[in-house]
């Protein structure tokens, strides 16, 4: 049996900029549009919606007429899990975490603007990236303590400025906490090399305000 399916997520438009998207970020769009829409999808609708907007990258091999589950599938348990990016249930259907809300509201923007651009690596596995990724990026910069740290005010760099920089505060969700200082961590590994001051500022954070960080994580 050939597929057949009208898209539920996406225009024809937004699929040309969406199918340069992860699979991860994919997965992203389509439950932050199908919540808006008020559509509950299960597994299986959703691994339909990436494979209508990728097919080379979600059908059988050999089969481009069939969707290939097995890495949607993979992926959406990965981000209900340890990610963090998903919750939810197959019956119930699946909603975005505080964390994937914003990255979903990247998207749209990017989308609207037709700014997503793909970039192939070494490796063919899911090694898409788009504009969205510099996001994170491009907020440390504008952080306070970026700021000072550049204009040599040091002894300006106060806590709450190692709290404005991982973007959590003192009544944030465990959960929440946990997964920003983990995501501005990788942020930062990723770009210290291009930008050697972002590293001495992390650097200069996490040792001043170890006991912040150490409480964060461990409150009571």
């Amino acid at each position: 049996m050939k597929y057949n399916m009208e898209l539920k997520t996406a225009t024809l438009k937004e699929a040309e900029n969406l199918k340069k998207l992860s699979t991860e970020r994919l997965i992203i769009w389509v439950v932050g549009k199908a919540k808006e829409l008020g559509l509950k999808l299960s597994p299986e609708d959703i691994v339909i919606e990436c494979w209508q907007i990728n097919p080379e990258k979600h059908s059988l091999r050999k089969y481009n007429d069939f969707p290939d589950s097995h890495t949607v599938i993979k992926r959406i348990g990965e981000m209900k899990g340890k990610k963090g990016l998903l919750v939810g249930s197959e019956m119930n259907g699946y909603s975005l975490t505080e964390i994937s809300q914003m990255m979903y509201a990247d998207l749209k923007e990017l989308i609207q603007q037709e700014k997503i651009r793909e970039t192939r690596g070494n490796k063919k596995a899911d090694r898409t990236i788009s504009s969205i990724d510099e996001a994170p990026y491009k907020r440390l910069i504008k952080t306070p303590a970026y700021l000072k740290f550049r204009s040599g005010k040091l002894n300006e760099i106060v806590e709450t400025d190692f709290l404005y920089f991982y973007g959590i505060n003192w009544h944030s969700k465990a959960s929440l906490i946990q997964n920003r200082l983990k995501n501005v961590d990788a942020v930062v590994k990723t770009f210290s090399n291009r930008d050697p001051i972002l590293k001495e500022v992390y650097e200069l954070l996490n040792i001043q305000y170890k006991y912040v960080r150490k409480k964060l994580l461990n409150p009571g």
